[in-house]
C-alpha cells in the first residue's frame, strides 16, 4: 500500500511533531492492530455460534425426551399415540433395545427428511 501525501498534509503532520515516515509507520501499525482485532472478533463469534448451536441441539433433545414421556403416558392411559411412537415400539419389540435409543434415532431422521406437499 502506497501512501502519498501532499505538501499541505506534510506540513500538518510535521506541525504535530512527527515526520511523515513516523506517521506512515503508525498508520501501518494501526492497520495491523485493527486487522488483529477483527480476527479475534471473528474467532469469538464462531465460538459463540458453536456454543449456541450446541445449546439448541441439547434443548431440542430434552424436548424430544419430554415428548417420549408424554407418549408413554398416553399409551398407559389408552389415549391415541403418534405414528412415530408406534414405530419405535415395534422396533423395540423386534430388537429388544431401549426405547429411547429408537426414539432419538427417529428424531434425527425425521428432522432431515424432505416434506412433500403432494
Amino acid at each position: 500500500m502506497v501512501l502519498a501525501f501532499t505538501e499541505e498534509q506534510k506540513k500538518k503532520i510535521e506541525a504535530r511533531g512527527m515526520t511523515v515516515i513516523e506517521f506512515k509507520r503508525r498508520l501501518r501499525n494501526m492497520e495491523k492492530t485493527i486487522d488483529d482485532f477483527w480476527q479475534v472478533m471473528k474467532e469469538i463469534a464462531g465460538k459463540l455460534a458453536k456454543a449456541c448451536n450446541a445449546f439448541v441441539e441439547k434443548f431440542l433433545e430434552v424436548v424430544d425426551d419430554v415428548k417420549l414421556a408424554f407418549e408413554q403416558i398416553s399409551e398407559t392411559y389408552h389415549y391415541p399415540t403418534s405414528r412415530r411412537y408406534r414405530i419405535v415400539k415395534i422396533f423395540r419389540k423386534c430388537t429388544g433395545t431401549d426405547m429411547s435409543f429408537w426414539w432419538n434415532l427417529t428424531f434425527k431422521i425425521r428432522r432431515w427428511l424432505a416434506r412433500s406437499c403432494c
